[in-house]
């Protein structure tokens, strides 16, 4: 990720210089850029901007799991997470999550809602990277047959005050 896109953070997000750097290499690793360029890398679409404002509560726990990363890469390669080849890190991080399943899950869910609404994405998958308003999207009708069975319950809630 480009040091514009870390500018974005605010003061006190919680993360080190050092820190976003290890998070750059961990997002790559949770979605890498295609070989074709044609689809950018985690790393490079403004995940940490987005978990401040959409998931500052987060960023706590995501800085000592960073932590955590870089003092096991120490300790096992004698190098830091950074200067780790993507087999290397890849490796690391699958041996934390096996020891701590929940290792990492809010950092993934996170990048993952960030990511597919870049417009890189968006466009990478074929779709117009645009909002929904004014031109809307076309939604293909169901079959609303499917709803007698609940239409035949009738009511079962009560009307509220």
């Amino acid at each position: 990720m480009s040091n514009d896109a870390n500018a974005s953070l605010t003061p006190g997000s919680a993360l080190t210089a050092a820190q976003l750097e290890t998070l750059d290499a961990v997002l790559n690793l949770i979605v890498p850029p295609s070989a074709d360029g044609r689809m950018p890398g985690a790393a490079e679409v403004g995940v940490p901007a987005y978990l401040c404002a959409e998931a500052a509560d987060a960023l706590p726990l995501l800085g000592d799991e960073l932590d955590e990363i870089e003092r096991r890469s120490l300790a096992r390669f004698a190098r830091g997470f950074i200067a780790l080849a993507q087999s290397e890190r890849t490796a690391l991080v699958e041996e934390l999550r096996a020891q701590a399943p929940a290792f990492m899950n809010r950092l993934a869910m996170e990048t993952l809602a960030c990511y597919y609404q870049h417009d890189r994405v968006l466009e990478g998958l074929g779709m117009e990277a645009r909002s929904p308003y004014p031109k809307g999207y076309e939604v293909v009708q169901g079959d609303l047959s499917l709803l007698d069975p609940v239409r035949a319950r009738g009511k079962i809630y009560r009307d509220a005050p």
